[in-house]
């Protein structure tokens, strides 16, 4: 019979048995694991070194989740004023007009716009450049070019990044609303447009937006 001992087998059976050194501490005390470095450590304080680890991980996490919780609370307060705000609008150009001061003192955005479909040549102006940037969705997140910027928000010739979120009556796009910045990172692709999206909606059954 062979009685040497398989690695292997030392290995599975302590997996199979955490609690097998618990009750053992001499034989804990006799056990070192490399540490990296000069000389080596326990593995209990290894142990207590990967734990400290996956905990710091666990915060950072939970920070990461709390500060995107925060984010989406301010989001939602700020789509909640805008929208109270654009049912006093009495035209287009009037909810026009409180879309681009609550996209920036809202939202906090740098730049904001509503763009009407059908107030230019068709192929011309910023309708086009909706059309671009949302022709396989109805929305869109991410950085464009100088040009788009200006023709967007008559700005001088920056490249930038925007948030855009089309309106509808029913079926029909018939317009668009817009953020920007001109950080090129700031609205990135990945990015949703959920509360542009639930603005965007508002504003098409807004009946001074018909």
């Amino acid at each position: 019979m062979n009685s040497a001992i398989n690695p292997e087998d030392v290995e599975q059976f302590l997996r199979e048995n955490p609690d097998f050194l618990q009750n053992r501490p001499a034989l804990l005390a006799a056990l070192n694991l490399p540490h990296g470095g000069e000389g080596a450590v326990s593995l209990v304080e290894r142990q207590v070194a990967i734990l400290r680890e996956r905990n710091i991980t666990s915060r950072q996490k939970l920070v990461e989740l709390s500060e995107i919780g925060r984010e989406n609370d301010r989001l939602l307060e700020a789509a909640r004023q805008t929208i109270l705000a654009l049912l006093n609008a009495v035209d287009r150009g009037h909810a026009t007009l409180i879309w681009s001061e609550q996209a920036c003192s809202t939202f906090g955005a740098e730049m904001g716009t509503l763009v009407w479909f059908g107030s230019a040549p068709k192929g011309e102006g910023p309708e086009s450049v909706v059309h671009q940037l949302t022709q396989e969705t109805s929305a869109f997140s991410g950085p464009v070019s100088a040009q788009d910027m200006e023709t967007l928000f008559g700005r001088g010739a920056i490249t930038g990044s925007v948030a855009v979120s089309c309106v509808r009556k029913g079926e029909e796009v018939i317009g668009a609303l817009a953020v920007g910045a001109s950080d090129a990172g700031r609205y990135r692709r990945e990015d949703g447009t959920l509360f542009l999206d639930y603005i965007a909606e508002v504003i098409g059954q807004l009946p001074a937006c018909q």
